[in-house]
């Protein structure tokens, strides 16, 4: 696949790829050396402005809100939980290309937000977490999802 010609497109794609590798490199210096692995389940996400909110939308096909937990921590939210088709669905199972096991996507936040005032909700896959902005300091709470 050849590079975009236009400037702006590849210093977004590259921006977006440096800041993939720094989000991958953090989750695992502060992931301790004895906690269980976690898979690199691919869970795509979007990260925008509206209004006065910061929005981040996730695709989480197949899960329920039981199995994820969302944790805002001052720069960073961090999304976690558990797909575990195989075990539910198939007594026999003869292919196998969705993942399966534990996850954990790590977003940083560039913008201060109101953890405490924070909501999100799940809706035919796709999990939505919206965050007042604010200018105080940030703190620290666990989001349920509604």
């Amino acid at each position: 696949m050849s590079e975009p010609q236009d400037p702006q497109i590849r210093s977004l794609r590259r921006y977006n790829n440096l800041k993939l590798e720094i989000e991958r490199l953090i989750d695992t210096l502060i992931t301790p050396l004895t906690a269980e692995a976690e898979k690199d389940i691919s869970c795509s996400f979007d990260l925008y402005l509206e209004g006065e909110e910061l929005v981040v939308e996730m695709e989480v096909p197949g899960l329920e809100k039981e199995q994820l937990r969302i944790e805002g921590t001052d720069k960073f939210l961090e999304i976690s939980g558990q797909k575990d088709t195989v075990k539910r669905k198939y007594k026999v199972c003869l292919g196998l290309e969705r993942a399966n096991g534990k996850f954990k996507k790590l977003i940083y936040i560039e913008r201060s937000v109101n953890f405490q005032d924070a909501r999100a909700s799940l809706e035919d896959g796709v999990l939505t977490i919206r965050m007042p902005l604010v200018t105080e300091k940030r703190g620290k709470r666990l989001i349920t999802i509604e």
